[in-house]
Formats: structure tokens, sequence, C-alpha cells
């Protein structure tokens, strides 16, 4: 895999295009940046990240002749990246633990108060750590923080934009850092979250990337570009669906649903993996199948 870094560039996914444009690369090509100031995101919306604090990246894979990914890749990359962030917060947590002898033979009976207090704290942020990230059609990552009822709360962390060209596969990443949502615009901030604000310390943002791009990198390209994750094979995606399954917080999303002509408030119900579609409903009941996120605006 070619590796490419530029402190700075208007996209890397536009990147990467021309790269393989230009040079008429053969193998898998990885464009990361430190600032990414025209970013997408999906519905056409621009992805706003903070220099040097945020991570911004793309990767190329060249596809052969007739291999077409899988209509429900966008989700399996959604839990790959939820999944690789919990395991840093989890991490990153345990290393920090206020008190460390979770194997004391006294247990809690010779414990001080106060370490039985932190004791407390370690295992709910453990319990945290598994529910932290979650995903929504079709392509959104989640954090949560828990509200003032004690419940979590999830908003937009990153996401993942593809782009199947001839030849071509572009998968691009924006994920939410070490800013905080206090950093972006005020409409912004109303909306996203970033897994400092979820998790409250600031991660190896080195340590995550790497995570994150060695992930994605096993599963579709060490075995052959794509092997489980075509249209032709998805075995790999299939494997996630139960993942899939604990993470989708896509169910009660509200919707407006712009089909032939008219303009239709709707609720999301459910996902089907199987074809990757998303479900919605109307006040009527009556139900509609969404292919593509083209077709819908947020309410």
């Amino acid at each position: 895999m070619l590796l490419q870094y530029v402190e700075s560039c208007p996209s890397t996914s536009d990147l990467v295009k021309e790269q393989f444009a230009v040079r008429g690369l053969t193998e898998p090509l990885l464009v990361c940046t430190d600032a990414q100031p025209e970013g997408r995101g999906t519905r056409g919306r621009s992805w706003s990240m903070q220099p040097g604090q945020d991570i911004a990246f793309s990767l190329g894979l060249p596809l052969t002749s007739g291999l077409e990914p899988s209509p429900r890749l966008p989700l399996a990359l959604s839990v790959l990246l939820g999944q690789s962030i919990s395991n840093l917060v989890r991490e990153q947590w345990r290393a920090a633990r206020l008190y460390q002898q979770e194997d004391d033979p006294g247990g809690d009976e010779q414990a001080t108060t106060g370490e039985r207090v932190t004791r407390a704290i370690n295992e709910a942020r453990d319990s945290l750590a598994s529910r932290i990230c979650a995903v929504k059609w079709p392509n959104d990552l989640l954090m949560a923080r828990r509200g003032l009822d004690g419940e979590l709360q999830y908003r937009k962390c990153g996401g993942i934009l593809t782009e199947h060209l001839p030849g071509l596969l572009v998968i691009g990443i924006g994920l939410n850092v070490n800013s905080t949502a206090a950093d972006f615009a005020a409409e912004l901030a109303a909306r996203l979250t970033t897994v400092r604000d979820c998790c409250g310390i600031q991660l190896d943002r080195e340590a995550l990337f790497s995570g994150i791009v060695m992930r994605l990198y096993g599963k579709m390209v060490f075995n052959g570009i794509l092997q489980g994750y075509s249209a032709a094979d998805d075995s790999a995606i299939r494997e996630l669906e139960p993942d899939w399954r604990e993470l989708d917080r896509s169910a009660g999303q509200r919707w407006l649903l712009n089909r032939e002509g008219k303009t239709i408030p709707v609720t999301a119900t459910h996902v089907d993996f199987a074809s990757g579609h998303l479900y919605v409903q109307d006040e009527a009941g009556n139900q509609y199948e969404i292919e593509s996120y083209s077709e819908l605006e947020s309410q």
C-alpha cells in the first residue's frame, strides 16, 4: 500500500482520485491530512474538522474488471470504524484507571471507601466503553454521552463516504477526535459531538488512525482486494450483521422523504441488512423502502 501524508488539502478523496488518474496506480493508496477545508459528507453537505485535532483520510482500492463492491459495504465500514474507536477508548480508560488493583484478593471487604468508589467508576467506564459507539444508516458513526437523566444521548461524531468509480473504490473517513463541539460553529455544535467530549480524555490520535487503517486494510486487502466485500461475495459483511444489529440506532430517526414530487414526513423503522436499505413509515402507516439517502432530508 502506498501512503501519502499532506499537511493540508481540500479533499483527501479528490486527491486519491487525482493520483490514480495521473499516475495510473495499480495498488492501494492511503492519503491522510491534518486539515481538509473542503471535506464532503453525505447529502452534499460539507464535513468540518479541526486541524491537527481530528482525523481525515481516504483509501483508494483499485478494482479488477467487473468487481463490484457490495451494496452493504457502507454498513460494514461503519461497524469496523465503531469497533476501532470503542477498543481504543477502552484501552485508554483502562490505562488511566484511578484504582489499578482490580485483582486485590481482599476484594471490597478490605478496600477503603475511596477505593470502592473509584473501582465503581472504573466498572462504569468499562460498561460504557462497549456502548459508547453506535451507527446510523447509511454510514454515520455516533458517540454517546450520558444526559442529566442518566440515559445515553447519541450524536454524530464521524462518517464514511464511499465512491465507486470505474476501476476504483474510494473510502473517505472523517472523525472528530480531540476537538470539542465548542470548537465548531454554533449550528454544527448543536448537532455533533467528538470522541473527546464523550470519553473525557484526549485520545492518541496516531494510535486511533493506525487501528482504523489496519482494520480496514486487513479486512479488505490482505486476503485479496475486497474479498468477502464484493457484490459477488460479501460473506465477510454477513458476518458483521450481529454487530450491526447491536450498534444500530437508525430506528426512530425522523426524515423528509422526497418522492414523486412530494415531501413526506417519515420515521425510520428498521434497516434491512440483506439489501442495505432503510425502511421508513409515514404518519398514515404507509411504509417506504429507501435505497439511497439522496431521497431524504433531515427534519
